[in-house]
């Protein structure tokens, strides 16, 4: 895979930073809706593994120094200070609650309320750890890599496009009331961001419908 040299710019960084190498590889077991992930050296791991969807591979340059400012921004500050989201029982029962009592859909059987618990829990804490990192992250790319501009816009369309599908009339038809304005509000938030940085009022005109 033949890298840019922005991209072999961070991956020293990040080996700099760290102590430990990037490694980087296609993963076909990657959601559809996620083109990368980065998943940080713990214990006896030798090195930080990015993986790329399959169909990602050709134009990896932008994700592979996303997914590595997150490895930059985790160690920029002391160990005291570094936290990792996991899951938590009690917030997950919540988001089970709101299942159960939903007026919507009322009567779940408990395998789907099982599975629609676990897909709504995973992608309300996924949005709460990339969208505030991933503003930030995304802020550096934009001031110090200009060469990779059209990629970036490519993915915040991609991303744009993605969160918006919340706001289908399906998609409210189905989803709890309190879990339809929590990810409405962190997609619009992520909107608001990139209207004012791009100076593009638009991308928040389907929140504000």
């Amino acid at each position: 895979m033949a890298l840019s040299s922005s991209v072999e710019k961070v991956l020293r960084l990040v080996e700099e930073t760290s102590g430990l190498p990037v490694h980087v590889e296609s993963d076909s077991s990657l959601p559809k809706n996620e083109l990368a992930r980065v998943t940080m050296a713990r214990g006896g791991t030798a090195f930080h593994r990015v993986a790329l969807q399959p169909d990602a591979s050709a134009t990896p340059d932008y994700l592979i120094v996303f997914q590595c400012g997150y490895i930059l921004r985790f160690y920029a500050v002391p160990p005291s200070d570094r936290f990792v989201y996991a899951a938590d029982y009690a917030a997950e029962a919540k988001v089970r609650q709101w299942l159960v009592i939903n007026p919507k859909i009322p009567n779940l059987p408990e395998q789907t309320v099982v599975g629609l618990t676990g897909f709504l829990f995973n992608g309300i804490v996924s949005k709460l750890r990339s969208i505030p990192v991933g503003l930030r992250v995304d802020s550096w790319i934009l001031a110090e890599f200009p060469d990779l501009a059209e990629l970036q816009q490519q993915a915040l369309a991609k991303q744009l496009n993605d969160n918006a599908t919340a706001l289908r009339p399906d998609a409210q038809a189905m989803m709890p009331d309190k879990a339809l304005a929590t990810n409405i509000a962190l997609s619009a938030a992520f909107a608001l961001y990139w209207a004012e940085k791009l100076n593009r009022s638009q991308i928040t005109l389907p929140y504000q419908a």
